[in-house]
C-alpha cells in the first residue's frame, strides 16, 4: 500500500489495490492543499496552480461513480468511512467504478507529473478528441506507455487541476492536438503564504 509520502514521487500507475481514498485524502490535505506551484515559462508568461477539494473530487471521477457524494463534502465522507470498497456495494455503482479505476490510480502520479511533466496551453478551452472536457492547460507526463494528461482550469487568479485523461498507448498525444506547448523555465513550490519551499530550474534540467 502506498503512503501519502510516496505520492510525492509516484511516477507510474500503481495497482488499484495499492491505493485508498483515505491515503489520497490525507495526501491532499497535508500536501496539495497547503502548496502552490508557480510556473515561469520561457515566453515570459507564468501560471500559479492551486488545489481545491472539488477539483480533487472531479479528478477522481466521484461525480461519475456516485453523485450523491457532494464535491464540498468529499474529504468529510472519506474520514467518515467512504472507501473504494464502498463503490462495490451496489451493482450500478460498481459498474461505473470499474470504468474509472485507471483514472483513480492516475491520481497517484499527479504531483510527480506536475513537477516533471510538460505544459500545454489550450487556446480554445476545449480538449481535442473529447466530447466536452474543458481545460485551459494540460500537464502531460508519459508513464510507461500511457500518456497522463492533467487538465487545469482557471479559477480567479489560479489554475486548478480538475480532470485526468489517459491517452491510448497507440496515440499518447491524442489530447494535445491544437494545443501550444509552453516551455517551463522555472518552477517554484510555495506554501500558502508564498514562502518558497523549493525551486526547480527546468531549463538546466532539460539540457
Amino acid at each position: 500500500m502506498l503512503t501519502k509520502e510516496d505520492l510525492l514521487s509516484q511516477s507510474v500507475l500503481p495497482n488499484i489495490s495499492d491505493i485508498s481514498l483515505l491515503i489520497y485524502t490525507e495526501f491532499s490535505e497535508q500536501f496539495l492543499m497547503n502548496r502552490k506551484l508557480h510556473y515561469f515559462f520561457t515566453d515570459k508568461t507564468d501560471m500559479v496552480v492551486e488545489f481545491r477539494e472539488w477539483g480533487i473530487y472531479h479528478m477522481l471521477s466521484i461525480q461519475h461513480i456516485n453523485s450523491r457524494i457532494k464535491n464540498h463534502a468529499f474529504f468529510e465522507a472519506v474520514h467518515n468511512g467512504l472507501e473504494l470498497s464502498s463503490f462495490e456495494e451496489n451493482k450500478a455503482i460498481k459498474q461505473r467504478y470499474k470504468k474509472q479505476k485507471q483514472r483513480i490510480t492516475a491520481f497517484s502520479c499527479l504531483y510527480y507529473s506536475l513537477i516533471h511533466g510538460d505544459a500545454f496551453f489550450i487556446p480554445s478551452g476545449h480538449v481535442k478528441n473529447t466530447a466536452k472536457v474543458e481545460a485551459d492547460y494540460l500537464i502531460f507526463h508519459m508513464s510507461n506507455t500511457k500518456g497522463l494528461n492533467y487538465g487545469l482550469r482557471k479559477v480567479g487568479d489560479a489554475y486548478v487541476p480538475i480532470t485526468i485523461l489517459i491517452s491510448k498507448s497507440s496515440d499518447p498525444d491524442e489530447y494535445l492536438e491544437d494545443s501550444i506547448q509552453k516551455i517551463i523555465k522555472k518552477l517554484e513550490i510555495l506554501d500558502m503564504n508564498d514562502n518558497i519551499l523549493g525551486t526547480i530550474d527546468k531549463c538546466k534540467t532539460n539540457e
